[in-house]
């Protein structure tokens, strides 16, 4: 999963631009669960599940957009890519 930022400044010079990328295996990890909140642990179990599925949607048809934000005031663009 990629997560991308691009913002303009507040400055007004130039772009900010940030790329996370983050492995969907985090969430099949065991000991990450563990330091979340006890009412976001009950998702542990749902969330390996979601993984697989995701996974396989990608070997099928490609990566794909699961969240993209534009904003027309400043030109603002988020993107969660899977």
């Amino acid at each position: 999963m990629r997560i991308s930022i691009r913002a303009p400044r507040e400055n007004g010079k130039g772009t900010f631009r940030l790329f996370l990328p983050v492995p969907l295996w985090i969430a099949r990890c065991g000991f990450i669960w563990k330091y979340l909140p006890e009412e976001q642990r009950c998702w542990a179990v749902m969330a390996k599940e979601l993984v697989k599925a995701l996974k396989e949607y990608k070997r099928q048809y490609g990566s794909w957009n699961l969240v993209e934000v534009r904003r027309a005031e400043d030109n603002t663009h988020v993107t969660i890519r899977i």
